[in-house]
């Protein structure tokens, strides 16, 4: 496939058929992300395949149980806040479990580049906490992700990337601490949902090239 066909006919992708992920493919698109661009070459990521149904199961009962918490706390100050934070997780946080492979991001706090010198030369925390602000380890996640998507459609696969449920990452990380992955000063940055995608896929329309290009 083109590479212009590569980016234009990638979309998120939340209705996927039975059709597994091949092996070969998967790991395909796992060194699509290896090999992504990241400050000062850290590689700063890990990531977590799973396959099996009922791991899954779990995470979305995770995911599920956490939204349940805190709608419970947010509805007796605003009812209708809580009842669209429920139909938010019901349409966007769930559907992962019918795809045939999730996979999970995980990272670490990445120091970014002057903190340091910031540190030496007396500079306030204050403009230190700037700096981090610009999120250099989450922009490289960023790039690896990105990557994995690419290579998916260039590979016949559709993707989701997932953040909307991050509000539960702590929980999703323990279950899969009890499944047997844990990673010392890591935590989940994000979820891709990865498999072949339904016929006829919809997606919203993009922002047009004025209204998010500035030439000076």
């Amino acid at each position: 496939m083109e590479f212009k066909d590569v980016l234009y006919k990638r979309q998120s992708i939340r209705k996927f058929t039975d059709q597994e992920v091949k092996a070969e493919d998967l790991e395909q698109i796992l060194d699509a992300a290896r090999v992504a661009p990241s400050g000062d070459n850290r590689q700063n990521w890990h990531f977590v395949v799973v396959r099996g149904s009922e791991l899954k199961e779990k995470i979305r009962q995770a995911i599920e149980d956490r939204n349940e918490a805190i709608a419970a706390l947010v509805e007796p100050k605003d009812p209708e806040r809580a009842a669209r934070f429920r139909k938010f997780a019901k349409h966007f946080a769930y559907f992962f479990v019918d795809a045939p492979v999730l996979i999970v991001t995980f990272t670490n706090i990445d120091q970014p580049s002057g903190a340091r010198e910031y540190r030496i030369a007396g500079i306030g925390q204050e403009e230190i906490d700037k700096l981090y602000l610009r999120s250099p380890g989450l922009q490289s996640i960023g790039a690896a992700v990105e990557n994995m998507t690419l290579r998916a459609v260039d590979l016949g696969y559709g993707s989701c990337w997932l953040t909307g449920s991050n509000y539960a990452a702590e929980q999703i990380a323990e279950v899969l601490k009890e499944a047997g992955f844990e990673k010392e000063g890591y935590f989940i940055a994000n979820m891709l949902a990865l498999g072949v995608p339904q016929p006829d896929p919809k997606s919203p329309p993009k922002k047009t090239f004025e209204e998010i290009v500035t030439y000076l």
